[in-house]
């Protein structure tokens, strides 16, 4: 038993740690991040992957309900932790690794609900969570450890959305399950009672687990394509914590957008640091994650959190790893191949700023050479970007901007085609 307690200790030395950070808490995660640098915790993007929940400041209630599918997602032994000071940083980790080996020891099941039981039906949470992805962006409804039949990132199981469904014929009719025409309650061939989606009437082909199976619409080409409506979001790598993309697809491509908060109240809208360098540097870290480029992300964090030392050798090496770091993106072809024109707009005050002009501006900024004020984009400039644009490059273009939380007054609105 000792040798297995040793095994067991040895395994959990390095939990895995998802980290939900709420609005307003950007100086506490840049301290977590640092912190779980420090032990060798690494920072995962799916809940399957995860052993440890942990949760930075007082989330909100729709907030909260989505933490709680995330929650219901991540496999045993598992823990959830919640910080919201920097001074219970490190006493709270120490205690959550030591949980998390009890926990193994035990192998006590904490009688977790399913995820389907809620999204589905009246107790979803009310944040629009069709279709939600909080692991990773995964297109659709992959939460890291997939639901059985469910996989809304892909293909589903028995689920074939681009032609027929097995056991339901979207074309004609069954028993019991006429989509051609019209159920009590339930009329496939017009509009949803209520279910409008921004003036595109959807076709859906009935529920699984509460969410909507996607149905047939013409495209702008007047092809007939698959339309589902998701959402992505509020919590996702590299994404405005609360931030929530409703968006309806044909293929991977949105033609349909809309971006909302959630729970819109009187939240600050200070900046987590007066270091405009340290700032741009975190934009850059999950832009950068988005992208998929790491090794630069985990640069430009350590500069970032170098930055902030007490020890002025420390600074300097900070500001040099800084300054290598946004050259390096800035000269990247194959970043400046990835992105291109993607997301063209005036509506961050450049003319015709694209998602690679606002990160090289991060990088002027990092190294001094520019102002660091910038008119904020409005939720309603940035949905009118997403349309046309593909899942993985609406995700780039989202990353691209600096989206705080307001407040209830700032209205979102729907774009379409």
């Amino acid at each position: 038993m000792e040798l297995i307690g040793r095994i067991r200790a040895w395994a959990y030395a390095r939990p895995h740690v998802l980290l939900v950070d709420s609005p307003g808490t950007d100086s506490l995660r840049w301290s977590i991040e640092g912190e779980l640098d420090r032990r060798r915790w690494p920072l995962v993007l799916t809940p399957a992957d995860a052993d440890v929940l942990l949760v930075l400041g007082a989330p909100g209630a729709q907030l909260e309900a989505a933490i709680g599918v995330l929650w219901s997602q991540v496999p045993a032994p598992r823990i959830r932790l919640g910080i919201r000071q920097e001074h219970e940083i490190v006493p709270t980790l120490d205690a959550g690794a030591a949980s998390l080996v009890g926990s193994a020891a035990t192998r006590s099941d904490d009688g977790r609900p399913s995820p389907a039981s809620l999204l589905a039906g009246d107790k979803a949470p009310h944040a629009g969570h069709e279709g939600m992805d909080h692991g990773g962006g995964h297109e659709g409804m992959d939460h890291g450890g997939g639901h059985e039949g469910m996989d809304h990132g892909g293909g589903h199981e028995g689920m074939d959305h681009g032609g027929g469904h097995e056991g339901i014929d979207h074309g004609g009719g069954h028993e019991g399950m006429d989509h051609g025409g019209g159920h009590e309650g339930m009329d496939h061939g017009g509009g949803h009672e209520g279910m409008d989606h921004g003036g595109l009437h959807m076709h859906h082909g009935g529920e699984v687990a509460g969410l909507p199976v996607a149905s047939t619409a013409q495209d702008r080409d007047g092809l007939d394509l698959d339309v589902l409506s998701v959402s992505l979001g509020p919590v996702l790598p590299g994404w405005p914590t609360g931030l929530v993309l409703h968006a309806d697809l044909q293929g991977d491509v949105l033609v349909r957008a809309r971006l909302s908060w959630l729970d819109t109240g009187p939240i600050a809208g200070t900046r987590p640091d007066p270091d405009d360098r340290r700032s741009a540097l975190d934009h850059l870290a999950r832009f950068l994650d988005v992208a998929g480029w790491a090794t630069a992300a985990g640069d430009a964090r350590r500069a970032r959190d170098g930055l902030g030392a007490v020890d002025p050798a420390v600074r300097r090496a900070a500001q040099r790893l800084a300054e290598r770091t946004a050259r390096l993106i800035r000269r990247s072809r194959v970043l400046a191949w990835t992105v291109g024109d993607v997301g063209r707009t005036s509506a961050d005050g450049s003319s015709g700023a694209a998602v690679l002009d606002r990160v090289r501006r991060w990088c002027d900024v990092v190294s001094g050479r520019q102002d660091p004020v910038v008119p904020a984009a409005s939720l309603d400039d940035v949905a009118a970007l997403l349309v046309g644009a593909e899942l993985g490059t609406a995700r780039l273009i989202v990353a691209s901007f600096d989206l705080r939380p307001v407040g209830a007054a700032a209205r979102s609105e729907a774009v379409g085609v």
